[in-house]
């Protein structure tokens, strides 16, 4: 019989960890509590993005609530069944964000630029102005520093849920 050294062992060890571990982390939430079929590559004016999906009525409700922040290049897109006015809050939101408000078409119908974060309860609504399907938040200054304005268009992400969890 054969003895296989401890080393070869332990580096088949390591590398089982390793593989398991990339796995999880692939195929568990990420600590944002989303998984990878909740995100989507967005191109904003020739930036890439990464997006992050809320097409219930939970995800839509928690939004960026109780996270330490918004990374650049990352935001999340609040998709809805139907056009209507939107309003949104800041409520429980630790930083401030770009909020844009966009059409059916994904034209640019409104939006505000670096809501303040509210720690407390009576918070302002931000309001879309006209009728909004989809809801984009990024971090402050992004839609200023990409020439975000009403009129302007962006391509939808790849593999956008055709329908979604009503709203209410």
């Amino acid at each position: 019989m054969t003895r296989t050294p401890a080393s070869t062992i332990a580096m088949r060890l390591l590398a089982l960890g390793l593989a398991a571990g990339l796995l999880a982390g692939w195929l568990l939430p990420n600590d944002s509590g989303t998984t990878d079929t909740d995100l989507r590559p967005l191109v904003i004016a020739g930036e890439p993005f990464i997006v992050e999906l809320a097409t219930d009525r939970a995800s839509r409700r928690q939004g960026l609530m109780h996270r330490s922040g918004l990374p650049a290049g990352r935001g999340m897109l609040f998709v809805y069944p139907d056009e209507a006015p939107r309003a949104f809050w800041m409520k429980n939101v630790a930083f401030p964000i770009d909020i844009v408000f966009l059409d059916a078409d994904w034209r640019v119908v409104g939006s505000t630029r670096a809501a303040p974060p509210c720690p407390g309860s009576d918070c302002p609504l931000y309001r879309s102005g006209a009728p909004a399907r989809y809801v984009l938040e990024l971090p402050a200054g992004t839609a200023e520093r990409l020439g975000l304005a009403v009129g302007s268009r962006i391509a939808p992400p790849p593999d956008l849920p055709e329908r979604v969890e009503p709203s209410g």
